[in-house]
């Protein structure tokens, strides 16, 4: 399973469900954490790979446009002292360059989309990360309230029922409050999340489009240059 596929099964998993059905969330979450970080490291490694690809053929694209333009300047120097055959071997030269260019310039294209891909797919995987670290944070707090609240129903138990009563209902009741606020900041944090991963898809959309105008666009200013 390639990295891309492996960062959309980890971040398509849902928390709620892997909670509600293991038997001691805590250690489900901590194994998924594990895996998540797992992955991230994986695509941080395939990142700076692909950088330094990059890196390589933006270098080679420079250096072959460098040695096309030195044959242009040769051959405009071989027309101005007459030597025409002299300026059609340089420019022959040039003509062989350019295969090369473009081979270069195509890879760089592939190497710079991937780059966008993987940076979009640590972003998420960033966001995925925190989220079960908050959601690990909240369980861990709510079994100490859970736990809490039972331990002191317990001590409650050995006092007298009726004269105590409004303590426990009072100290219940505050305990309740906190839980409480717990599954509504988790709710609250679960839609930040989903906001912020329908920001990034909406982002990435707005960039192919800007992208396809501006292919467009340059298009017509070559066919009218032309004209």
């Amino acid at each position: 399973m390639g990295i891309l596929e492996r960062t959309r099964h980890v971040i398509r998993a849902d928390l709620n469900d892997l909670v509600r059905k293991a038997r001691n969330p805590e250690e489900v979450l901590a194994a998924y954490l594990e895996d998540l970080e797992a992955v991230r490291a994986e695509a941080s490694s395939l990142r700076a790979a692909e950088s330094a690809e990059r890196d390589a053929f933006e270098s080679r694209l420079r250096d072959l446009q460098s040695a096309q333009d030195n044959w242009v300047a040769k051959a405009r120097s071989a027309v101005r002292q007459g030597e025409e055959a002299l300026a059609r071997a340089a420019l022959d030269k040039k003509l062989d360059l350019q295969d090369e260019i473009d081979a270069a310039r195509d890879e760089l294209e592939q190497r710079r989309a991937s780059l966008e891909v993987l940076e979009d797919s640590l972003e998420s995987l960033r966001l995925r990360i925190s989220e079960v670290g908050r959601k690990r944070r909240e369980l861990r707090m709510r079994r100490q309230v859970i736990q809490a609240r039972s331990e002191l129903q317990q001590a409650m138990n050995r006092l007298e029922a009726d004269r105590d009563a409004p303590l426990i209902e009072e100290a219940e009741q505050g305990l309740s409050e906190i839980e409480s606020s717990l599954e509504a900041s988790e709710a609250l944090d679960a839609e930040g999340v989903e906001r912020r991963m329908l920001k990034l898809e909406a982002d990435a959309r707005k960039r192919r489009r800007e992208q396809v105008i501006a292919d467009e666009l340059d298009a017509i200013k070559a066919e009218l240059k032309k004209g």
